[in-house]
């Protein structure tokens, strides 16, 4: 019994030896390395140790992978970058540590892979991103130290940088794409430029939303935070929408302005504010031309429309108007995503002479053949439209609806007594 108990015992002592054992494999890297790579599969542990003169690449795990992890290349050199390759054949997460100097000029994350670091010091350099995150990767730093220069991060698609303390004399700049950025406590005397950008189409293409300036100083000896302002995100959006319209119809039947419908089209560029993570304003210029199909036929004189059914050829006759302005729109974002809002807006515009389409080629409706063209100055110069939309990026080519009304009179007075007013529908493209 006292052997089987002896026996038992060494057993024991043997595997816990065996347990405590965490490294499988490492690998002495004896070169400057300025630029580090992770790829996916991995936990990556950095460890800062200024007294080394070297790199130290080695896979900790709480389980004895040593006869799997002899056969997987590990990591690659090459010039002056080092390269965490791809696991594929041990277990996702598994720990790899990375022992040195850790003065890396970048460092980055490619899709899912993930890293931790407790000191991080920033060497700006000219050739892009100091720190970059693939979609789903995440990098948690707890000090990162700015000694001077513009250091650059981008996080991308749902990755996740956390940074616990942030230090240094330089400033900082953060560019979000869909993804996340945290700090905790920030002892920087510079400034952090966060530039958050969101899907345009799909993931083929980005526009800035928002770009904050996090500003702090030194108060009664303690760095605190002064000033977290956003500023003008420069964007251009082109615009189109087409729409139609509803009008009162005039109380005489023989009016020449009682019409058969009116379509609309509006063509702008705009740019807009982000005031919060759900409100923005946007603004612009905006062309909004329409297409009024007249019941009767009629002719222009003395700058008055005439009735003249039945007298000579058939013909079709069309009023157009366009209105050169700005629209003003408040919008409020919906969703964890925002991919939808909801948009009231105001157009203000002004218009030259109207213009007065005759053609006698009935067959030609749409075309440009065979009309005559006059001017006419029956419109009311001045347009006040307000609006409701609704916006989604998820019904392809058609981007949104809005329901819409001019608050001023589509004439000016004299030409008719009655007081037009308008309701309208735009498909928004």
């Amino acid at each position: 019994m006292k052997r089987i108990l002896l026996l038992f015992t060494i057993l024991l002592t043997v595997q816990i030896g065996f347990a405590q054992e965490e490294v499988a494999i490492e690998q002495i890297i004896n070169q400057r390395i300025n630029k580090l790579i992770i790829n996916p599969g991995w936990d990556v542990h950095m460890i800062h140790n200024e007294a080394d003169s070297s790199c130290r690449v080695a896979i900790i795990t709480t389980e004895d992978y040593a006869a799997f992890a002899y056969n997987v290349q590990l990591c690659n050199v090459k010039d002056s970058t080092l390269t965490i390759l791809e696991n594929t054949q041990l277990p996702q997460g598994t720990v790899v540590e990375i022992e040195g100097p850790m003065t890396f000029r970048k460092i980055s994350l490619l899709d899912k892979a993930k890293a931790d670091a407790d000191d991080v010091v920033a060497t700006h350099h000219e050739e892009g991103e100091d720190i970059f995150l693939g979609r789903n990767s995440s990098f948690h730093i707890r000090h990162y130290h700015n000694p001077t220069g513009y250091p650059i991060m981008s996080v991308w698609d749902h990755a996740q940088l956390t940074i616990d303390t942030i230090s240094g004399e330089g400033n900082v700049l953060v560019k979000v794409y869909e993804g996340d950025f945290q700090y905790g406590t920030d002892l920087l005397k510079g400034k952090i430029k966060l530039c958050e950008y969101e899907d345009d189409t799909r993931g083929l293409n980005y526009r800035q939303k928002d770009t904050r300036i996090i500003k702090t100083k030194e108060v009664d000896g303690e760095m605190v935070t002064t000033d977290r302002y956003q500023i003008w995100a420069p964007t251009l959006m082109i615009k189109v929408s087409l729409g139609l319209q509803k009008m009162n119809s005039p109380k005489d039947a023989n009016s020449p302005l009682l019409q058969d419908g009116t379509t609309s089209l509006r063509v702008g560029m705009d740019t807009y504010f982000r005031l919060s993570n759900r409100w923005s304003v946007s603004t612009g210029i905006m062309a909004n031309t329409q297409w009024r199909s007249l019941c009767h036929q009629v002719k222009l004189e003395n700058n008055e429309l005439t009735v003249i059914d039945g007298q000579g050829d058939f013909q079709r006759n069309r009023l157009i108007s366009t209105y050169i302005g700005i629209p003003v729109s408040l919008n409020y974002y919906l969703g964890k995503h925002q991919t939808e809002s909801i948009s009231l807006d105001c157009f203000v515009g002004r218009t030259g002479r109207g213009r007065l389409s005759t053609t006698i080629d009935p067959t030609k409706f749409f075309g440009f053949k065979n009309w005559k063209h006059e001017e006419v100055d029956i419109f009311n110069p001045w347009k006040l439209e307000v609006g409701l939309s609704f916006n989604t990026q998820h019904l392809g080519v058609i981007h949104g609806v809005r329901i819409f009304t001019n608050l001023l009179p589509e004439y000016k007075p004299g030409v008719t007594t009655d007081k037009f007013r308008t309701v309208g529908v735009e498909i928004k493209l």
